[in-house]
């Protein structure tokens, strides 16, 4: 074989295997290539077929390997092929005798260039090309999730191995909480009519917290159907679960938006997915007293820049594509931006709740920002029903000091924020909440570190104690949450892509 035919064999092989571990080069799988001799500052290429993608791969990989090393960066240099070589990543004043490493750099520059603020890397950009383009941004799709891994020494009172269904033992171990991924195409009714959609996936210690619970034991959705969980009968996977918590699709035109099917409450200010969330553990509000999912419909309109309102249509509470108890209840609520400094929030739920009985809900969540870098949230909840049935929780009924299941609770929680840098954030979380008659309080605190813009690591500290003194004892055996006297100490970290 010639020597030029082997070392076209190499390129090609080398190509092969770039496109399946390579950011830069999965992009050029895509049906329509682009021209790799582009040259930039050029604002866009002229798309054409190419089948030599694979050659292509090899050359690029070979470039690769080249910018490894230091290579000197000229002002106003600029490599063969868009946004490639050693000016990438760094300011247009780059100074003579700085470098870049890998070209296309997602973290930062060597002495001699300034750093850019970088954007926190997402999974879509896996199918941004050569020349910046990404036919899944261009068409409004997204694609993205997060790996969330923590340790708390004791039970926390809600997510971590609490609860009189949750004795998941989760506690004094290090978990996966959130494997967690989801495709979505938000629809954007400023320009006349468009459609979307979300589908999301979770697996994880977690997991349970993310089916449709609300079920009970209807084996529907992702509840009692395989995915396991403390009453999965079909299957269980220790602590270990997996949940589908959201797929809707979305309609919209002007400035009202649709979305049918599953998808998360907005009723509260905490929610099931941790990124979300500035600190590892929940309110006990938010873990006994609030929705978590919803299947129905939910609509929001934005009045104007100031006032937006939602209101909608649910099958009760925590059901995935059923209506368990003949759930059917309402949901109504606004955001209205007072100043660009205060926020005013209020979401509620009124009707047949489904596992949670008849009543209504209510949550207000005030947000001010003090200073730059100071801010508080307030909230306010307050739940009435007529009791949780029987079949849900046996003779226990909807007392929340025997089955750890409250009929009526009033929640007031504070948050203080104060961002320390670019990097560190710290927070304060003071909790009251009265179930069933009983008091019961929460004080947290921790810090935020962010060392990359993908990365984010929690430690933090929660005391929890009630002046009856009280423990939640659970209707069934070995079931203790501790709510009356306990601290715990967590810290997880969450990558984003």
């Amino acid at each position: 074989m010639r020597r030029s035919s082997i070392l076209e064999l190499i390129r090609r092989s080398a190509g092969a295997l770039l496109l399946l571990g390579s950011v830069g080069v999965t992009s050029d799988s895509l049906t329509v290539a682009q021209d790799a001799n582009c040259a930039c500052p050029t604002p866009s290429c002229q798309p054409q077929c190419s089948d030599e993608i694979y050659k292509r791969a090899g050359d690029r990989l070979a470039q690769q390997l080249q910018q490894m090393g230091s290579q000197p960066c000229a002002q106003g240099q600029c490599a063969s092929g868009c946004n490639s070589g050693c000016n990438a990543g760094c300011s247009s004043d780059c100074q003579s005798g700085g470098s870049c490493l890998f070209g296309k750099n997602p973290f930062a520059c060597n002495s001699g260039c300034e750093e850019e603020k970088k954007e926190p890397w997402a999974l879509v950009d896996v199918f941004t090309n050569e020349c910046g383009q990404n036919w899944m941004k261009d068409h409004g799709t997204t694609i993205g999730g997060w790996i969330q891994m923590g340790y708390q020494n004791h039970p926390d009172g809600s997510f971590t191995g609490n609860g009189p269904s949750l004795n998941q033992h989760e506690h004094n171990a290090f978990n996966l909480n959130q494997a967690y991924i989801f495709i979505a195409k938000v629809a954007d009714g400023s320009k006349g009519f468009d459609w979307g959609y979300r589908a999301d996936f979770m697996y994880g210690v977690d997991g349970n917290e993310g089916q449709s619970f609300g079920n009970v034991n209807a084996r529907h959705w992702d509840f009692n159907n395989g995915f396991g969980g403390p009453t999965d009968t079909k299957k269980t996977h220790g602590p270990y679960e997996y949940a589908l918590p959201q797929l809707y699709g979305e309609v919209a035109m002007g400035n009202l938006s649709v979305k049918a099917g599953h998808f998360y409450t907005p009723i509260g200010y905490e929610v099931v997915t941790s990124p979300d969330n500035f600190f590892l553990s929940r309110q006990i509000t938010f873990y006994n007293s609030e929705p978590f999912t919803h299947t129905g419909a939910l609509a929001t309109y934005k009045v104007d820049d100031k006032l937006s309102v939602i209101g909608g249509y649910e099958f009760g509470w925590d059901t995935g594509f059923y209506q368990y108890n003949k759930g059917s209840m309402g949901i109504t609520g606004f955001t209205y931006a007072a100043t660009d400094k205060t926020t005013l929030t209020y979401a509620g739920g009124f009707g047949n709740f489904g596992w949670r009985g008849q009543g209504a809900i209510n949550s207000f969540i005030l947000s001010q920002k003090w200073a730059e870098k100071l801010m508080s949230v307030h909230q306010f909840d307050v739940l009435n029903t007529s009791g949780v049935p029987t079949a849900v929780t046996g003779p226990a009924g909807a007392n929340f000091a025997i089955s750890g299941i409250a009929g009526d609770s009033t929640g007031l929680i504070n948050y203080l924020f104060y961002e320390i840098d670019a990097k560190w954030k710290a927070g304060t979380r003071l909790e009251w909440y009265k179930a069933d008659g009983v008091s019961y309080n929460t004080f947290t605190y921790g810090v935020n570190y962010k060392p990359t813009a993908n990365l984010t690591i929690r430690p933090e500290m929660k005391h929890n104690w009630s002046p009856a003194g009280r423990n939640i004892v659970g209707a069934q055996p070995g079931i203790n949450t501790v709510y009356g006297h306990s601290n715990i100490f967590g810290v997880d970290a969450i990558f984003k892509f």
